[in-house]
């Protein structure tokens, strides 16, 4: 055996390690992220839990009342809960039950076969150290933290991560538990605020309190969450002369009570914003809630986590408040029903914040907004992920590029009252949905009756740009332009503006092969594609 494969060997041997762990992570993200035959068989009615907060021990004790209803017969159950955290008993028709653990999954047996269409109870109770978050919201878990007196001040964000890393539940995004009750028990003194609406606070007198907080509506799961702290509570209203009010409510660390009594106001201009192009706020029964945590922020379901310090960016508005209130109605009303689909949460949100600022500031300003998030753009992975693995990107693209493909899309209409009708109907109709990329390409384009399928194809699965290419030759004493789209997609056909007068902008479509235009003036510079309107790449060819 030669030196050269001894190395290889060797190289080999000390690899397998980082292989089994990079294993390991896949099985996992498998087993939260497809939907098994099993998973697949039970949907989610509700969750009644109870959770025991102690923040000094960083410790929670739980139980959860799962109800479920059979859609395919079954006798064993799927569910999740990571591995840190014990389950100690688990209960069905008063009995209890065995289970078998498989790292973040376990089972439940069933004592017989439910039918189709049976509808039933599990109730889990577990107890444990909870993940803490090292950087939430971008890594999840707890956040346990003090205020500036010493006092406990506790949140959750587990978007990423999965709410089974605190809770057991079918944790994934393609079923919802249509109502919640939440009995959050913290340390007497302090207030535990969760989703929904407060319906009793009781002194259990042995040095916690519980608040009970009822969800009306489906939720996500990484939407349910908890907060604790010294709060103080504000109380507002807005008004709709359609549906009439809707309860505003902020729960802020007392010594800033005074100033999110003022910053809050804004939170009326962007429920105006919002419910104008996108239609009423979709948990009015459950109220708007904005919570003061520990962290940035998170836009859970009626209860909006604001860690941003009472700060408005250059534009005027405070972006946690504007943006992660988007989500009210793009992620928490619309689900994607696969993380591989998240561009839908997170392109409609940043997109609604140019919509905003357009709303507040005009449209000039609005463009200005959008320029300045152009250069986070990668352009280095599709949009959408690989499906069933419970996918994660690297890159901001889904954000700042999705903002930019609903803004091209708008302006290759050229129809205002269409687009914005488009996006008002699909907000509205599928209200409190979970959806999947592929059904929102459908509507759109049958929406706009605009076949934009090709387009999809390029800007949400292929990770490139199609680029305008183009050269400039004098011929006869004009300037001929010629121009091209270079795209991967075949058969695409893209509307784009290019100065055909000086300083002019006006429509033509790219397609693959070259066309030529006689430009009107004399200097090959004043030629100009429209990129404030339209995501582009422009290449001269020499």
């Amino acid at each position: 055996m030669n030196i050269f494969n001894k190395k290889l060997i060797i190289l080999f041997l000390l690899a397998l390690p980082v292989i089994g762990l990079a294993q390991k992570e896949l099985a996992h993200r498998k087993l939260q992220g497809s939907i098994s035959k099993l998973r697949a068989s039970i949907d989610i009615k509700s969750y009644l839990i109870t959770l025991k907060v102690v923040p000094d021990k960083h410790y929670i004790e739980g139980i959860n009342d799962i109800g479920f209803k059979i859609v395919k017969p079954v006798k064993v159950l799927q569910l999740n809960l990571f591995a840190n955290l014990a389950i100690s008993t688990v209960v069905f028709e008063n009995k209890i039950l065995s289970f078998k653990r498989d790292s973040n999954t376990f089972y439940v047996y069933l004592p017989r076969k439910l039918k189709k269409n049976d509808t039933a109870h599990v109730v889990i109770y577990y107890s444990g150290i909870p993940v803490t978050a090292k950087k939430a919201p971008w890594d999840g878990g707890f956040v346990w933290a003090q205020d500036s007196a010493g006092k406990p001040w506790v949140g959750l964000a587990c978007e990423g991560l999965g709410a089974s890393c605190w809770l057991p539940c079918k944790d994934h995004w393609s079923d919802e538990p249509e109502q919640v009750t939440m009995n959050l028990v913290v340390p007497t003194g302090l207030t535990g605020v969760s989703n929904g609406r407060l319906s009793r606070q009781r002194n259990l007198n042995n040095g916690f309190t519980e608040f009970q907080w009822k969800v009306s509506y489906p939720i996500n799961h990484y939407d349910i969450t908890v907060n604790i702290g010294d709060y103080a509570h504000i109380r507002d209203l807005y008004l709709n002369e359609t549906y009439g009010q809707l309860t505003l409510d902020y729960y802020v660390l007392k010594l800033n009570s005074a100033s999110a009594k003022t910053h809050f106001q804004q939170t009326k201009r962007m429920l105006q914003t919002f419910e104008k192009y996108f239609g009423p706020y979709p948990f009015i029964n459950d109220g708007y809630k904005l919570v003061e945590t520990p962290y940035w922020g998170m836009e859970h379901q009626s209860c909006i986590a604001y860690g941003n310090n009472y700060q408005n960016n250059k534009f005027g508005f405070d972006f946690i408040i504007i943006h992660e209130s988007g989500h009210e109605w793009f992620a928490n009303s619309i689900t994607a029903n696969d993380k591989a689909d998240m561009w839908l949460h997170e392109s409609f949100t940043t997109y609604s914040e140019a919509l905003y600022v357009e709303k507040q500031y005009g449209i000039a300003r609005s463009i200005q907004y959008l320029s300045g998030q152009k250069g986070n753009i990668k352009n280095e992975l599709p949009m959408i992920g690989t499906r069933n693995i419970a996918y994660s990107r690297p890159d901001n693209d889904i954000y700042y590029k999705g903002a930019w493909i609903l803004h091209t899309m708008r302006n290759i209409l050229d129809n205002d009252t269409l687009w914005f009708n488009t996006i008002y109907d699909l907000s509205t109709i599928y209200r409190h949905t979970i959806l999947s990329s592929k059904e929102v390409e459908t509507f759109i384009s049958k929406r706009t009756r605009y076949d934009f399928s090709n387009f999809f194809q390029q800007y949400l699965y292929r990770a490139k740009l199609p680029k305008f290419e183009y050269y400039i030759k004098p011929n006869n004493g004009l300037n001929e332009l010629h121009y091209r789209l270079n795209a991967e997609i075949r058969g695409l056909e893209l509307p784009v503006k290019i100065t055909l007068a000086k300083n002019k902008f006006e429509f033509v479509t790219a397609t693959k092969k070259w066309q030529i235009i006689d430009l009107p003036f004399e200097n090959p510079e004043d030629f100009k594609v429209d990129l404030n309107h339209f995501l582009i790449g422009v290449k001269k060819v020499e």
